[in-house]
């Protein structure tokens, strides 16, 4: 069960900003311009071509101090039809605001569906809800509030925290702890075995054990079937408040730091170190040790080869041309650098 609406005077409380009109005016969720009606809320971040933001027909609109024509738009709507925030970063408003009318409500009861397998030696929380054809195994730790849906499956002593939400058809692996108000999202395999291998004198692979597990801090978001391998000795750490996009590869004990975020189809090799607060653009690609600085920003399907030892923007992507022109630049490219007699 979710909160379904939220009054315009409770919404500022929580988040600020300078409110215009009717204040007790309810809302119910977010519209865009095009589909704005009663009882929703609409948020725009800067003035668009072609754009009357005074035809907004949504009960609550999010503007900017920046707005182009904000006075002559408080004046349209002057009534008690209407409220308008301004705030100084209306999409973060949108963001929580979402975010607390989906939010559910908790329920101290616990709800085992009768189709999911649960070991007797199971500890749940408060308020867990477990869905059909759930399977949990010998020792696990099931946080208060926790939801895990259809089809996952828990390995022995797993650890669980508070208020997570554990989507369908998710794998946990032995040695996984995931953090308090996480949320793993559908056919995520989480404490995979790491791709670790060593070669003998004919040449033969031979598989080098993988049991360290992954550690997983609190408010992480792991998108859907990504995958985060377990550690050799020591675990693979996401830290607090990263956020990873779906069909991302983590390898065996990488770290990554508070508040990172990932796009989609990056592949992130092992014993890589990303450090707080970076940007990993989509399709990027990082090498095993390499170690990046807070704060970067890795651009979309940019190889991070080597080390870099001073926080900024990176981009690695060469850019795209007609076929005959690019292969005519890369010729030019390969000749860089060469003497005459090359």
């Amino acid at each position: 069960m979710t909160k379904n609406e939220i009054s315009v005077q409770e919404l500022v409380r929580l988040f600020g900003g300078k409110l215009y009109g009717n204040e007790l005016l309810r809302i119910k969720g977010f519209k865009n311009f095009e589909n704005s009606s009663e009882n929703f809320a609409s948020f725009f971040i800067k003035s668009e071509k072609n754009v009357d933001v005074n035809k907004c027909e949504s009960s609550l609109l999010i503007v900017p101090p920046s707005l182009h024509g904000l006075d002559s738009l408080l004046n349209a709507r002057n009534s008690d039809r209407y409220a308008t925030l301004v705030h100084s970063n209306p999409k973060l408003v949108f963001a929580k605001c979402s975010g607390l009318l989906t939010s559910r409500i908790k329920n101290n009861e616990t709800r085992i569906h009768p189709k999911a397998t649960i070991h007797s030696s199971v500890k749940l929380g408060r308020g867990v809800n477990i869905g059909p054809n759930v399977v949990i195994e010998q020792g696990a730790n099931i946080g208060s509030d926790t939801e895990i849906k259809a089809g996952s499956f828990v390995a022995n002593d797993v650890e669980i925290g508070d208020g997570c939400i554990i989507n369908p058809n998710v794998t946990l692996n032995c040695n996984v702890v995931v953090g308090d108000f996480s949320i793993i999202n559908a056919g995520a395999v989480i404490g995979g075995g790491g791709f670790g291998f060593c070669q003998d004198s004919d040449k033969v692979w031979h598989k080098v054990p993988q049991r360290g597990g992954v550690l997983i801090s609190d408010n992480v978001e792991i998108g859907a079937n990504t995958t985060i391998d377990t550690g050799t000795f020591s675990p693979t750490i996401i830290g607090k408040g990263v956020k990873v996009d779906n069909l991302v590869h983590i390898a065996h004990n990488v770290v990554i730091e508070a508040n990172t975020i990932i796009a989609g189809c990056v592949g992130i090799a092992g014993s890589a170190h990303i450090g707080e607060a970076c940007q990993i653009g989509g399709a990027a690609g990082i090498l095993d040790h390499v170690k990046i600085p807070s704060g970067c920003i890795i651009g979309p399907m940019t190889l991070v080869m080597s080390s870099i030892k001073t926080s900024g923007s990176y981009v690695g992507v060469y850019p795209m041309q007609e076929k005959t022109k690019w292969k005519k630049s890369a010729v030019h490219i390969k000749k860089l650098g060469r003497t005459n007699n090359e």
